[in-house]
């Protein structure tokens, strides 16, 4: 996406409301689901890492993956052969898969360096709100600098269940002005049809959906949902 070759608008755009509240979340979750202690995390599509300092905090290890360069140098990460890891997540349905099959593909990758009982938390994947347009805008300033966010889902098959996932950025840095914009094609996934793919898969089992990192908030259509899997025991 070509909004992610520009770090410093995709921070003020998508910056993180409460880092530390969210991070509270994932701990909740490992201290009530996992079933291996955590050390080490890791982020899929990380972008630059805003996780990564609060996790530091903490004491845990962080390790995040990017395909953006732009995106990993201003992380000042690096990609590297993964060790095994207890906990992973990846935030705001960053997963672009065209396929089920793909998506299998990706949870087997995922598996292959997540501990038996570690976690695989999965925010924004599902839709549930199925009729929704999934327009959304907003507009945020840091520093001089306007951003101006639109967002829109733009069918491509629905046979398929595919979609460009369409970000505009209308930026104001200090009067220059910058459009910035991009399309990502990726599947749709409803509820049901994530459920049998984790069967599916056989590595994970379902632990739960959870609205807006609050493990006690009911589950509703409207909100943003994390879909937590947990590593079956290998064999």
């Amino acid at each position: 996406m070509e909004a992610y070759r520009y770090p410093e608008y995709y921070d003020i755009a998508f910056a993180v409301a409460d880092v530390a509240r969210e991070v509270d979340f994932f701990e909740a979750a490992i201290h009530r689901f996992s079933r291996t202690p955590v050390d080490r995390v890791f982020e899929i599509a990380c972008g630059n890492a805003p996780y990564l300092a609060e996790w530091q905090r903490r004491g845990y290890r962080y390790c995040g993956l990017d395909l953006s360069p732009a995106m990993l140098d201003a992380a000042r990460a690096r990609a590297a052969r993964l060790g095994s890891v207890d906990l992973a997540y990846v935030l705001l349905g960053s997963i672009y898969v065209s396929s089920n099959r793909e998506f299998l593909r990706h949870l087997d990758r995922v598996a292959d360096v997540l501990v038996p009982g570690g976690l695989y938390l999965l925010d924004s994947v599902v839709w549930f709100e199925i009729l929704s347009d999934y327009r959304r805008s907003w507009t945020r300033r840091r520093g001089g600098i306007t951003v101006r966010m639109s967002y829109r889902a733009e069918l491509i098959d629905a046979i398929a269940q595919t979609y460009h996932e369409c970000v505009t950025l209308n930026v104001d840095d200090h009067g220059a002005v910058h459009k910035i914009e991009g399309r990502v094609p990726t599947k749709i996934f409803f509820p049901q049809e994530f459920l049998c793919l984790v069967e599916t898969s056989r590595h994970f089992e379902f632990v739960g959906w959870f609205n807006d990192f609050d493990l006690a908030a009911p589950v509703t259509p409207k909100g943003r949902h994390t879909a937590i899997l947990r590593r079956r025991p290998q064999g």
